[in-house]
């Protein structure tokens, strides 16, 4: 018998089905891991429900939408019970940005690509972490260690991760893994969809131009929301904070559109219970970090110990493109600490 299904059936399943959800906020790849990973595990003959743990982004609506896929239905606390709810933890391994209510449960899984968090777990739990670009990729390589068949159906699903999280493969955080990956399910795709590789390929660059438009696509929602459809919860060196991570395409407005998330900052941190509120604001191959605290003396000197100099309230403006992954978090640690 394969070892790691082994290892995977040794775990505590119960009766109730268990739980699949990506973090708060989700993103495409939060989404579109939990449904692949809950049909994985109901192949193996675990029973269990994708779900995510918030709305949706205008991006992963758009990606599901071309390529076909329900997404699944939102989840935003899980109640405490005499037997808790048993949960798989996808693309994410802190409770700041898990479920209301995950402390409460039996944590069975936890798959991931970034660094590892506070989740603990006193029973056996299976986890893996993978140094890729996306945690679909990992959940392609579960597909295969298991010898379970993706189907186009799955590879669809897996795709459109893989092409949100890696920004079809120019993301700094994208490795070669990821690109064989994408290219194995890149001929699942075109086998489905009876045409050439290359024909295969220009569809996916078109829906992933699609994505791009829907992710910038602000139009309908307020500040506040523009803010949080992308936003993490950290807790570092005993600060609790809030970091957004957003994308601005005209250069000529990002003073006002930085400005536009300062201004939500104090409500958000009221509503979240943060002390400190951050957003990264890519633009053209710069940065603008915009920053918010309830000690205004405190966080400028975090912040400036993080990205440098501000220049003017509430905003320091960096000479290159920072990743949240490989250059804010980490940034912030070492001026937390």
């Amino acid at each position: 018998m394969n070892l790691y299904r082994k290892a995977i059936d040794s775990l505590g399943w119960g009766d109730a089905p268990a739980v699949v959800i990506g973090h708060k906020t989700p993103d495409g790849d939060s989404v579109m891991s939990a449904l692949a990973y809950a049909y994985l595990m109901d192949a193996l003959g675990h029973k269990t429900l994708a779900r995510m743990a918030g709305k949706a982004n205008n991006e992963t609506v758009f990606a599901a939408k071309a390529f076909g896929i329900d997404l699944p239905e939102t989840l935003l606390s899980i109640e405490t019970a005499a037997d808790p709810v048993r949960l798989i933890l996808m693309d994410h391994s802190d409770y700041a940005q898990a479920v209301d209510g995950a402390r409460n449960a039996r944590i069975l899984q936890v798959i991931d690509h970034h660094g590892i968090g506070d989740i603990a777990e006193s029973k056996l739990l299976f986890a893996k972490y993978m140094p890729v670009g996306s945690t679909c990729s990992i959940v392609y390589t579960s597909y295969k260690e298991l010898g379970v068949e993706i189907t186009a159906d799955v590879a669809k699903i897996l795709f459109a991760g893989i092409l949100s999280d890696t920004l079809n493969l120019i993301k700094v955080t994208t490795t070669d893994v990821d690109r064989q990956i994408y290219e194995e399910l890149l001929q699942i795709l075109a086998n489905a969809w009876n045409m050439d590789i290359s024909a295969a390929r220009s569809k996916v660059n078109e829906i992933y131009k699609g994505m791009v438009v829907a992710a910038h696509d602000f139009s309908s929602m307020s500040d506040e929301e523009i803010f949080n459809s992308d936003a993490k919860d950290y807790v570092m060196g005993g600060a609790k904070f809030r970091l957004g991570s957003l994308d601005w395409k005209d250069s000529a407005t990002i003073n006002q559109f930085a400005e536009r998330m300062l201004r939500v900052m104090p409500s958000i941190m009221r509503e979240t219970g943060n002390q400190m509120i951050f957003c990264r604001v890519g633009y053209e191959e710069k940065t603008c970090m915009v920053y918010y605290g309830t000690d205004s003396a405190q966080t400028l000197s975090i912040a400036e110990k993080a990205f440098g100099k501000s220049k003017c309230p509430g905003m320091i403006f960096v000479n290159r493109r920072l990743s949240r992954k490989l250059d804010v978090i980490p940034m912030l640690t070492k001026a937390l600490n």
